[in-house]
């Protein structure tokens, strides 16, 4: 079967239904009958409703039936509708087809028509051109005319007329140069000829293109005093836009572009507009270093104020006068961010100093702020705009500032220190503070000068706060180091003349309170600029083991370290004082209560000033100086066998102090007059004081004068065993030596 020929009608209709079997339908049907009429009459007291089952069933028949019949002319209805749209369809594609072969036969004959008329479409083609040609001879006759008169509509100031005269003249020049390039055989002389006769077109334009551009580079003035001037220069722009993209869209077919084109006019626009507003930065720079130092603070305080007022009127009075299609606030703003990122980077390559470096930073970072971009009349987004400067910008900038800050620093603390070690010579005592601990101000000065810094890397960015405390801790090590070095460089004076300086005494006491003061402005710094980073909670005692020690810790210790060094020092003195008055060496002689009254009234002396030590110190320097006077006391009596009279035995336990809580019991051994109970006395003793030695133990026997050496040598040997080999704890008797 071909496919012009009809299918048969059953293949059209599809598969035939199966035909009903309509006897097994009733069967089935009779048998579902009697099989519900079982389940209705199961008792005898049901055959009483036989004719109420009869009645309803009789309903339901009816009820179904109706429902049958309605249904079947349901579907007679639907058949005969369909029926009719069939019958009508048919007919319509009978009139569609007649219509055809209407148009075709038409077709035919009309087909040989393009031949006869191809000589009337070629006459009409250069009639067309005869009337371009006869148009553009006129403006061809009257070209220097038009020009003068262009020229004096642009110094009129009357661009929009200009600019049709202009228009005009181009169509002209185009229109003759197109010709010239679709003759088959182009004459270079003809085009030549024709460019030279509209050579000062091209000069118009340049003419009107420069008043475009002051208009534009203007703007911003203009559209508050005269806004009809930027919409003229815009409308000029995109005329000029208009008839590039025409000419760029039938470069592709003739090959044809006129001399100018495109012209890119809103491009020079945009790129006007970005010249100017670097300009008006630049020309913001009133002043040079060698002018005013602070000519940097007054330069970015001109920007901001400057770009705030601009970009205000961006927002509010150039989206009236502009084409939506230019976006010119954000346009406006992304050129106003990319200027200052080049003209900031500009003034970054001039070598900024320290604190200019400072002014800089801080204006950065409050350029996303109220301040700024934020600012109430402004509030423009700039997380689209991308960063002002890259990081890598801001990182060299923060490194050159800690480099000169450190230089600054080191420098600062040197001359402070210099200043200070020039004090300690003075022949005056050195201040007091409200307590009357004395000091001096060396640790005020250098800690103010690290708080301004601090407080300014606080404002720039919490990464420099960082930066600036590492730089502060290694300088402070560093300073540490010099620090002490003046400290010992200072002892050794005194000690080549002890009556210079007059004041050593006081200001070694104020150089212990400093390092206690360094150590307290460094818990300052790290509460207050470091409370947010894992260190150890306030009011946790710093010497915690438990507790990690930070490079604040590490240097607050040693400067506790020199502090404890200057103690030192000052019992050192004390003790050069009590070995020039013999007062220790001479106990065991016919006068220790006046070498005692000595010893009191040195350390009495020395008391006096130990006051003016702030408690913290002061009470380590008591107990090591009560140690070491107990230590040359003890050591002075029981290196001695000399023999003691009872009467000044008493006199080695009169000194006071929880040091001196042996010598009481010594006291006991040497004043018991019962040798008998002796050996008893000892006993108790040595159990009290585990650490005492054989021959020291000997020896304090030998101090009551009425024991021999053996004998002396028996008790001791009875109490501590005859091989004194057991392990001695540490105490007083062990710093004393075996002699």
């Amino acid at each position: 079967m071909s496919f012009d020929e009809e299918p048969p009608p059953d293949a059209r209709l599809g598969p035939a239904p199966a035909p009903l079997d309509l006897g097994r339908l009733e069967v089935e049907a009779r048998a579902a009958a009697a099989k519900h009429v079982a389940s209705l009459l199961q008792r005898p007291d049901q055959l009483e409703k036989v004719d109420q089952y009869k009645r309803r069933v009789a309903r339901k028949k009816a009820s179904v039936e109706a429902m049958l019949k309605t249904a079947v002319q349901s579907q007679l209805d639907g058949v005969r509708t369909g029926l009719n749209q069939l019958q009508s369809a048919l007919q319509d594609v009978y009139e569609i087809k007649h219509s055809l072969d209407q148009v075709e036969e038409a077709y035919k004959a009309i087909d040989p028509l393009h031949k006869v008329l191809k000589p009337l479409m070629e006459e009409n083609s250069k009639f067309c051109s005869l009337t371009a040609a006869q148009e553009n001879l006129k403006h061809i006759f009257t070209v220097p005319e038009s020009v003068k008169k262009t020229r004096d509509l642009i110094s009129e100031g009357k661009l929009l007329q200009a600019h049709k005269h202009l228009t005009d003249l181009e169509r002209s020049r185009d229109d003759l140069l197109l010709e010239l390039h679709k003759q088959p055989h182009q004459s270079p002389t003809d085009k030549h000829m024709l460019n030279q006769y509209f050579a000062e077109v091209q000069e118009l334009s340049k003419e009107l293109g420069k008043q475009l551009w002051v208009i534009i580079q203007r703007m911003l003035i203009s559209v508050r005093r005269e806004p009809t001037l930027i919409v003229t220069a815009l409308r000029i722009i995109e005329r000029e836009e208009r008839m590039d993209a025409a000419w760029m869209k039938k470069k592709d077919h003739p090959g044809f572009m006129p001399p100018g084109r495109p012209k890119k006019w809103r491009d020079q626009c945009f790129k006007v507009l970005e010249q100017s507003i670097a300009a008006k930065m630049e020309g913001s720079q009133l002043e040079s270093r060698d002018e005013n130092k602070m000519w940097l603070v007054r330069h970015l305080e001109i920007l901001r104020q400057l770009m705030i007022d601009d970009l205000k009127v961006v927002k509010t009075l150039l989206p009236p006068v502009c084409p939506p299609e230019y976006n010119v606030v954000k346009r406006y703003t992304t050129m106003y961010h990319k200027g200052l990122s080049q003209h900031l980077q500009e003034l970054i390559h001039q070598e900024l100093e320290g604190n200019e470096i400072v002014s800089l930073l801080q204006w950065v970072g409050a350029y996303d702020s109220p301040e700024l971009m934020r600012h109430p009349d402004v509030n423009i987004d700039v997380k689209d705009l991308g960063p002002l400067l890259e990081q890598d910008v801001i990182r060299h900038l923060q490194n050159q500032y800690m480099k000169n800050m450190g230089q600054n620093i080191s420098e600062w603390s040197r001359n402070t220190l210099r200043s200070d070690v020039k004090d300690w010579l003075k022949a005056e005592e050195p201040e007091a503070d409200g307590d009357g601990y004395y000091n001096t101000q060396l640790p005020v000065i250098i800690f103010q000068m690290m708080e301004q810094n601090l407080q300014v890397a606080q404002i720039i960015s919490q990464e420099l706060v960082k930066n600036v405390l590492e730089l502060f801790t290694f300088e402070l090590n560093r300073f540490a180091t010099e620090y002490k070095n003046e400290i010992k460089i200072y002892r050794e004076r005194h000690m080549a003349d002890r009556k210079e300086p007059k004041f050593f005494v006081h200001y070694m006491i104020a150089n212990i309170n400093n390092c206690l003061s360094f150590g307290e402005y460094m818990r300052m710094l790290r509460r207050r600029y470091l409370k947010n980073d894992e260190y150890e909670e306030e009011g946790v005692e710093e010497d915690t083991e438990m507790i990690r020690k930070d490079r604040f810790q590490q240097l607050t210790e040693q400067f506790l370290a020199i502090g404890n060094e200057c103690c030192g020092i000052l019992l050192d003195e004390l003790h050069t004082d009590l070995k020039e008055s013999n007062c220790i060496n001479e106990l065991m002689t016919r006068w220790p209560t006046q070498m005692l009254w000595t010893l009191y009234a040195t350390w009495a002396d020395y008391a006096q000033d130990f006051v003016h030590i702030k408690p913290r110190m002061f009470e380590s320097l008591v107990q090591e100086g009560q140690k070491r006077i107990l230590r040359e006391y003890l050591r002075a009596l029981l290196s001695r066998h000399r023999l003691c009279p009872y009467d000044k035995r008493t006199t080695f336990a009169s000194l006071e102090g929880n040091q001196f809580d042996v010598l009481p019991a010594l006291a006991e051994v040497l004043r018991l007059r019962d040798t008998s109970m002796l050996s008893l006395e000892v006993t108790g003793f040595a159990q009290k004081y585990p650490d005492i030695r054989m021959e020291q133990l000997i020896n304090l026997i030998l101090c009551r004068g009425d024991i021999s050496r053996a004998d002396a040598k028996q008790f001791a040997m009875d109490t501590l065993g005859e091989e004194d080999l057991r392990p001695k704890p540490k105490g007083i008797f062990t710093d004393l030596g075996a002699g």
